[in-house]
């Protein structure tokens, strides 16, 4: 096959890596590079025409903290229940369809990911599409598709330190619940802590022109969360049904170092269908300068940033889109 090398040709640069690739197909019969081949769990996953078929399997062949890297070939990716990313140290990764630079903010839309993954399943609050248990774990360059009331993205657990997060796009369109999240910090047992985690070039939008956008927050930290970074991102509210009631919501008490910058909020529909609170942390990080925004843009009507008390929240060179009304800083 004329691409699938290990050094120096498209296949073996996604990503550099000393670690092994495995590569993960959508279906059990799919298509490289005009061919076609069957993908099994039965299979090595690693070459591109020896692809497994699950994404839960190829994380158990991984070794922790030695470079291995799980690649999504193109297509639709469905299981029926949450996979555990639970080896410390690996990287899931879908197949870029652009480069995007460093320092520009996810454009509105996003860049296609060509590679979806959804979960089935009758979802529930402890459950998502990833959950992420392990530390260093980076996910990039795919499509989240929660499909039911409850689902989420990415879930992130007690043991993600350092979960690295970025070039995803994270589309709540299919059912409106208030419990679906694109990525979500459980408050649960489960989670007690996360750390560093970073959220990077990452695409949010809620509802459809067809559907309500009253979904859940995009990125919820309600478990106690440290020093969490979202940036160069995008949040879009589509739809004139109903409100977004919050983009990013953090509300662990504890919580400290939710640092904010470079992102965009979007309502794309008449001004009676609004992103309601922009950024908010009320519900419980009362910790003076716990949340620090940055350089954002808030729509018209939008709270862009909901707080306890206005010492819990520090902001420069952020703006409201306004020709008729808009608030920057709110205090509850």
């Amino acid at each position: 096959m004329g691409f699938i090398t290990r050094y120096g040709s498209f296949w073996g640069s996604i990503p550099e890596t000393s670690g092994r690739i495995f590569w993960v197909a959508p279906a059990a019969s799919y298509t490289v590079e005009g061919r076609s081949y069957s993908a099994s769990d039965n299979n090595d996953g690693l070459s591109p025409e020896r692809a497994l078929l699950t994404l839960d399997y190829a994380v158990g062949l991984c070794t922790a903290n030695v470079g291995d890297v799980i690649v999504m070939l193109p297509g639709a990716h469905s299981y029926s229940s949450a996979v555990a990313a639970d080896v410390a140290g690996i990287t899931i990764t879908g197949i870029p369809a652009t480069n995007t630079k460093a320092n520009l903010r996810m454009p509105l839309g996003g860049k296609k990911r060509v590679a979806t993954i959804v979960n089935t399943a009758t979802a529930a609050i402890t459950s998502a599409i990833i959950t992420v248990t392990a530390a260093d774990v980076e996910i990039a360059n795919l499509t989240f598709l929660p499909v039911a009331a409850g689902g989420q993205g990415i879930q992130v657990r007690d043991g993600s330190a350092r979960c690295y997060i970025h070039d995803c796009i994270f589309a709540m369109v299919a059912t409106a619940s208030v419990t679906t999240y694109g990525i979500h910090a459980p408050l649960a047992s489960a989670l007690t802590t996360a750390e560093d985690i970073t959220i990077s070039h990452c695409y949010f939008v809620s509802g459809t022109t067809a559907a309500s956008g009253a979904n859940g927050a995009g990125v919820a930290a309600l478990g106690t969360v440290y020093n969490m970074v979202i940036e160069n991102s995008t949040f879009e509210l589509k739809g004139a049904i109903a409100a977004w009631a919050d983009a990013i919501k953090s509300d662990g008490t504890a919580s400290f170092g939710l640092i904010i910058r470079d992102v965009d909020f979007v309502a794309s529909a008449s001004p009676t269908a609004l992103i309601t609170e922009c950024i908010d942390t009320s519900g419980g990080m009362v910790l003076d300068g716990s949340t620090t925004a940055l350089r954002c843009m808030f729509p018209l009507h939008s709270v862009g940033l909901q707080a306890t008390a206005a010492l819990d929240t520090l902001s420069a060179e952020c703006y409201v889109a306004n020709s008729a009304g808009g608030s920057l800083v709110s205090v509850t």
